[in-house]
């Protein structure tokens, strides 16, 4: 959700992203590069998570977020995205989201089962996701497409801020995007339902 409104066309977000993919296609660098900037810069953000540095490890994951936003722009500027590209960006988005949830779990006991909760979630909503996104016929600058939901990147980097602010709401926090997580892959099977359903008649039709 905050991602879509961060994008729109026009906003400030938006035209800083599109200044600094222009730069950086200006000076070369490949997106891929970006791509995988990102990927390290995600893991050791996870790194630091674990060993008690949150600040600093929140600004590398937000850094980390912001090659991740440029990287496609980068591709769209030159030959366009590649299909490997979108599937080393998908990749290496859940690598660091895996990555950041252990750095700050795994040596906080109180957070263990609200985590282990929350990983569940995420792996039905990817599950989801992959399947209605495989299923469609819809095209997109993406290797696959992305049904709408609530939850994207920016929720997470929210969920990342209030566990280092104040880290008693923790349990609490992850629960509530646990439930979130929920809500959002329950709109992308609908979504799905609804798509496949439409062509499915598209189909009939096209048959007579």
């Amino acid at each position: 959700m905050l991602d879509t409104w961060f994008n729109r066309i026009g906003s400030t977000p938006e035209r800083l992203l599109t200044a600094t993919a222009t730069r950086l296609y200006a000076a070369g660098v490949a997106p891929d590069r970006l791509t995988t900037a990102a990927l390290g810069l995600g893991v050791l953000a996870g790194a630091l998570f674990f060993f008690g540095q949150g600040w600093l490890a929140y600004g590398t994951v937000l850094t980390s977020g912001a090659l991740d936003a440029v990287d496609g722009r980068v591709a769209r500027l030159g030959a366009g995205p590649t299909l490997w590209g979108g599937v080393l960006d998908l990749t290496a988005d859940r690598i660091v989201e895996a990555s950041c949830l252990l750095g700050i779990a795994v040596p906080r006991p109180e957070l263990h089962v609200p985590a282990l909760v929350l990983a569940a979630t995420w792996y039905v909503n990817l599950c989801v996701f992959l399947a209605v996104g495989a299923a469609t016929e819809k095209h997109s600058e993406k290797v696959i497409h992305y049904p709408p939901g609530l939850l994207e990147r920016g929720e997470a980097l929210v969920f990342g801020f209030i566990v280092i602010a104040c880290p008693p709401l923790a349990p609490a926090t992850a629960y509530v995007y646990a439930v979130l997580e929920v809500v959002t892959a329950t709109q992308r099977f609908r979504y799905g339902r609804r798509a496949l359903r439409g062509q499915g008649s598209a189909n009939r039709t096209r048959s007579f």
